[in-house]
């Protein structure tokens, strides 16, 4: 019985096919395009509702507070354990502020 090599058992089709089809590259300029125009406004906007305490008065935000602490408060800046603490942990957003 002779044996297959792996290459046999490929499908070039579906290769020959991908060099037809046209190339999405425009596509995906066009959808990051319209991504950065639907926030074009915001830019130059200021912070309203909550943003004021979770952004420019939170001491996390602010570097005021060491990167060890944004892991043990609160996403306002509250410690975790006290007892005003809104128990929203989100570390990762509070660094992206950062």
């Amino acid at each position: 019985m002779k044996r297959k090599h792996l290459h046999q058992y490929h499908n070039t089709s579906a290769h020959e096919d991908s060099k037809k089809s046209p190339s999405t590259w425009p596509m995906y300029g066009f959808v990051g395009t319209l991504a950065v125009a639907c926030y074009l406004n915001g830019i130059e906007g200021d912070f309203v509702h909550d943003d004021i305490p979770a952004v420019t008065l939170n001491r996390d935000v602010l570097a005021i507070n060491s990167i060890s602490d944004v892991f043990k408060n609160d996403f306002w800046g509250t410690p975790m354990a006290d007892e005003d603490s809104h128990k929203s942990y989100r570390p990762l957003t509070v660094l992206t502020f950062r």
